[in-house]
């Protein structure tokens, strides 16, 4: 948010040249600002704001050479002060060119670079923002060891430095410096040596770095102790944190939740009010403040909220009226607040920031210093909104625990790929070692607004709309492994996580990308995808719908308007190399025992554990004890905690009956040594079996993915199946209420997630066959595209003078921007698309 006017800025009367100077041509700044002291104090500010930029596109149109950057640094020795006073921007990025000619031979090819930093300070005293993208030689330590001396009194530390790629390491003493003491946003991605040290000298910290907002830290090789030291050095001081591209795992997820997020919670658990009946409650489970029960909790719906449907899901919140005026959030003391779901999230992007601090357009001043530091994004909100996680080494269940720790305060949420773990944060013991599964199973819950309040901007695994987990092995071509896990994998997953992810789970979402898609598919992706292109036609419709013609009518969501399929590469070409002896039928593990996912082992509990670590299981098959029908009668649906008397962990199983038939089942699980922090034990009341509600097919699938979930309680061991490190029960989600579950019950979800797994002796390798039967998905996606615009332009074209066609129905075209973006075999994304 801008700095508000002051009085007399406000009522001052307007010089006519400040209206007619952003629509002057920049090739004519410079005669213009000789005309008068008038002129040029209107005009030089645009003029001089963004030298590079406006002399190698506007002025000189001399892209990408060097040797005018040297002219210029020349030249400035001649310009006076107060000329030299208004840059505020250095932008070299894509400056490369010719090499310096003979006059300028003073070794000003490749190192000059470097040497020309360290005459900015002095040249530049005004200078914000620097970026010196693509230039790998540069050592940008040259900027720090200035002579202060040398420095005039009106030098501003810069605010924004982006220094990614260069490969020269970085000194300790370079955060120490009263040079970078003001930076707002940071950039020292894929740059040469680590960030352990300067963490571990305290000397990049918020001491040294006390504004700093905005941190990206690709490729640093940063593990969980240095992710730690980043989360202890900054605590909620960013708001927006890069780490894609290093070696995160689950542990270094918890650290960040335990140090980079709010405590500030904006969801909501009242059950009563106009947002419970859009969005729904959480209703917290007892005990909450312990470790494993900190952020489970149920969710409560409303006869609306589960459908998303509600009449009035599109309004965007009332505004919040405060006692106090608003005005700076005061440093140290964030406090997040939940957008009204239209307003523009802040762009944490170089340009967007170098735009805002240095007004690099041409067409706009640079605002005040006294101003700069009350922008919006040169404030604390309260712990990270902006976060990007891509390929991290951690897992889905890292990145579920993470999102509800959040407390609905992410914006912008980056995480490419996750891997399918167990409870334990590995695969189970009876999946190969070369077998891989990615993806994000089960969560479609928590991208509501009812747990991601703020969240506007995605970018993860398709799996969350098409419920296809990717697999990769060694032994097998990737276009097999597509085969297999959209063969098999997929309709366990429908089976056991039945909700996948839609637009109007989150009209508050304006940007999804999906990653990771298949080139190739046996038709459920393709339909999947092309069901969630109709699904965001028809949200456009109903906004549409709900628009009133009247001045006064509310202001409403924009609904999802930008999708963007990321896919990867395209794997035909393996097909040739596919042998042709691999039969249809031929079971996958009497071909090659690795690939078997069960093998011997028989699944669940195939692993031999110690006796001091297994639950005790006393199982009352008869269900007449006198426990058991006073459970019957009030079903468990909260924690008991209690003190412990050091009791070893044990387990009691009791069946349930009801007129003779089976309808569930109660087990109580204790751990005394779970709550490691309080010294408490606690027991749970899991509910491990029972049948489906609802009717038709919908009843069928539910009870068997129930029945399922039962048999791996029932024929192995109990603690297996809840987890080798004595996970307890959760929260039955609103997934696994889709499902089957009950309302209100706990569940061993490590035993639920075994469903996806089950019944894989049948896995057989595809035939050559089957393999080319498989249809391209870009082609596919394409051509459904161009058959709905068709069919809108024939819809627009007979209403005439009538105006525009309704969206949605008939002809499902949905006016938002398509990207496809294809990955080639260099593991970059190219060859973008825009399908209109």
């Amino acid at each position: 948010m801008a700095h508000p006017p002051s009085y007399q800025d406000a009522t001052r009367k307007l010089d006519w040249l400040e209206i007619v100077a952003p629509y002057a041509h920049a090739r004519d700044y410079a005669r213009l600002c000789l005309v008068s002291k008038r002129f040029h104090r209107h005009f030089a500010p645009r003029l001089w704001n963004d030298p590079l930029t406006a002399a190698n596109t506007l002025l000189l149109n001399r892209d990408n050479d060097l040797e005018w950057y040297y002219h210029f640094l020349e030249h400035v020795k001649d310009v006076r002060a107060a000329t030299c006073a208004l840059v505020t921007c250095l932008d070299l990025r894509g400056l490369g060119g010719r090499p310096a000619s003979a006059e300028f031979s003073l070794d000003f090819s490749g190192p000059s670079l470097t040497a020309t930093l360290r005459r900015l300070p002095a040249a530049f005293p005004r200078l914000r923002s620097i970026l010196l993208d693509g230039h790998p030689d540069v050592d940008a330590g040259a900027l720090v060891v200035a002579s202060p001396s040398s420095v005039p009194p009106t030098f501003e530390p810069p605010l924004l430095l982006s220094i990614p790629h260069c490969q020269i390491k970085l000194p300790t003493a370079f955060f120490e410096s009263a040079y970078v003491t003001g930076l707002v946003y940071l950039d020292v991605s894929d740059m040469s040596g680590s960030l352990k040290a300067p963490l571990t000298q305290l000397v990049l910290s918020s001491a040294n770095l006390p504004r700093l907002r905005i941190l990206k830290a690709q490729g640093r090789e940063m593990d969980d102790a240095t992710a730690l030291l980043l989360f202890q050095a900054f605590g909620d001081q960013l708001w927006s944190l890069d780490l894609s591209r290093n070696n995160l795992t689950d542990r270094g997820l918890s650290f960040m939740c335990e140090w980079a997020f709010s405590r500030h919670s904006l969801r909501s658990d009242q059950t009563s009010g106009e947002r419970f009946e859009v969005e729904g409650a959480l209703s917290f489970c007892p005990g909450d403040d312990s470790e494993p029960f900190r952020s489970f909790c149920f969710v409560k719906e409303s006869p609306w909220s589960a459908t998303y449907s509600h009449p009035q899901r599109y309004l965007v919140d009332a505004p919040v009226y405060t006692r106090d005026v608003q005005g700076p959030t005061p440093q140290g003391i964030p406090c997040p607040v939940r957008l009204n779901g239209r307003v523009k999230i802040r762009d944490d992007s170089a340009s967007s920031i170098q735009k805002i601090l240095s007004a690099n357009s041409m067409h706009l001043i640079p605002q005040l210093e006294e101003h700069v530091h009350d922008l919006d994004i040169c404030q604390g909100h309260g712990g990270i909104t902006h976060l990007y996680l891509n390929e991290n080494n951690i897992s889905a269940q890292a990145v579920v625990q993470m999102i509800r720790s959040t407390t609905g305060q992410l914006e912008h949420l980056d995480c490419d790929s996750m891997f399918l773990h167990g409870p334990s944060g590995s695969l189970p013991k009876w999946m190969p070692r070369t077998a891989k599964l990615s993806g994000i199973l089960g969560a479609a819950h928590l991208f509501r607004p009812l747990f991601s309040s703020n969240l506007q901007v995605l970018r993860i695994h398709h799996s969350l709309v098409t419920q296809l987990p990717s697999l990769e092995t060694d032994d097998l071509p990737t276009i097999a492994n597509l085969w297999l896990a959209e063969t098999f994998l997929l309709p366990k997953a429908e089976l056991a996580y039945p909700e996948a992810f839609v637009p109007d789970m989150n009209p508050r979402l304006q940007s999804l990308t999906l990653t990771r898609i298949p080139r190739y598919s046996t038709g459920r992706v393709i339909e999947k995808l092309i069901g969630f292109l109709k699904l965001a036609s028809v949200q456009e419709r109903a906004i549409q719908d709900a628009q009133v013609s009247t001045r006064r009518g509310p202001f409403l969501l924009l609904g999802l308007r930008r999708i963007r399929l990321e896919f990867e590469h395209d794997p035909s070409e393996e097909l040739a190399e596919f042998s042709d002896s691999l039969e249809l039928g031929v079971p996958i593990n009497s071909v090659t025992q690795e690939f078997s996912f069960f093998g011997n082992s028989g699944g669940w509990g195939s692993s031999p554990t110690t006796e001091s670590s297994t639950p005790t299981i006393t199982s009352n098959n008869t269900g007449s004890g006198k426990n058991s029908n006073k459970s019957h009668r009030t079903p468990p649906t909260s924690v008991e905690r209690h003190t412990g008397g050091g009791r070893q962990p044990h387990s009691s199983v009791s069946e349930l009956s009801e007129n003779g038939q089976e309808s569930g089942r109660l087990v109580e699980l204790h751990h005394p040594e779970t709550d490691s922090q309080s010294g408490l034990d606690f027991s749970v009341s899991g509910w491990t079996c029972g049948g489906g509600r609802g009717g038709g097919d919908g009843k069928s699938r539910r009870t068997t993915a129930v029945h399922e979930y039962l048999s791996f309680l029932r024929d192995r061991d109990l603690h297996t199946a809840a987890g080798t490190n004595r996970t307890p029960p959760e929260p039955a989600s609103p997934n696994h209420v889709a499902a089957g579950c009950p309302p209100g019950s706990y569940i061993f979800t490590a035993a639920w997630d075994a469903i996806l797994f089950s019944d894989c002796q049948s896995m057989r390798k595809p035939t050559r066959l089957e393999l080319e039967g498989m249809r391209d998905v870009v082609g596919a996606i394409k051509a459904y595209r161009l058959e709905t615009r068709r069919a809108f332009d024939t819809a627009r074209r007979m209403n005439g003078r009538s105006g525009m066609p309704l969206l949605g129905e008939p002809h499902f075209h949905w006016s938002g921007r398509l990207e496809v973006s294809m990955k080639d075999t260099m593991a970059h994304y190219h060859a973008s698309r825009y399908w209109r």
